[in-house]
């Protein structure tokens, strides 16, 4: 039986953010990075048909080390996507690890790990949902935010 992180994800950027938004969630230390992107998009019910990058930086707008063989930028992410969480875990000293999807509206969530490696619980279904505060990002925004270009409208216990 594999052990279990927490992980605190933040909305720290995006072009319609309207406020702080965090979920924190229980995922297994063999969860791929492909799965966590997936479970991020789905829990703020973005479309997920943009392209999405993780990478490893001091602060969301900071010096960019991707995970790549040399820490520069490589467009065939796949091997990325499959590499697990106890790989990713735990990170370089004053580094942090983002999300960041689609490129044109700079969504970017912060993921930070808390705590120490826990045990799986057999009745629990991981990942799951610990808690959630603040106001959900919507990917295009309010109707009102809507001005007529190529934008679409749109548990642990």
């Amino acid at each position: 039986m594999s052990g279990i992180f927490t992980l605190s994800i933040e909305c720290v950027g995006g072009m319609h953010l309207k406020g702080p938004y965090r979920f924190m969630i229980e995922a297994p230390v063999e969860l791929t990075l492909g799965d966590l992107a997936s479970h991020i998009l789905g829990m703020v019910d973005f479309d997920g048909d943009h392209l999405a990058v993780f990478y490893l930086a001091n602060g969301p707008r900071g010096r960019k080390t991707w995970f790549t063989p040399n820490g520069e930028w490589d467009d065939d992410d796949a091997h990325v996507m499959d590499m697990r969480l106890s790989a990713v875990f735990p990170l370089p000293k004053h580094k942090k690890l983002y999300f960041f999807y689609d490129f044109g509206a700079s969504w970017c969530f912060q993921i930070t790990k808390r705590g120490k490696e826990t045990k799986r619980q057999p009745e629990i279904e991981y990942p799951c949902i610990v808690s959630e505060t603040g106001l959900k990002p919507k990917e295009f925004g309010d109707d009102e935010d809507w001005d007529g270009d190529d934008k679409e409208e749109s548990s642990c216990d």
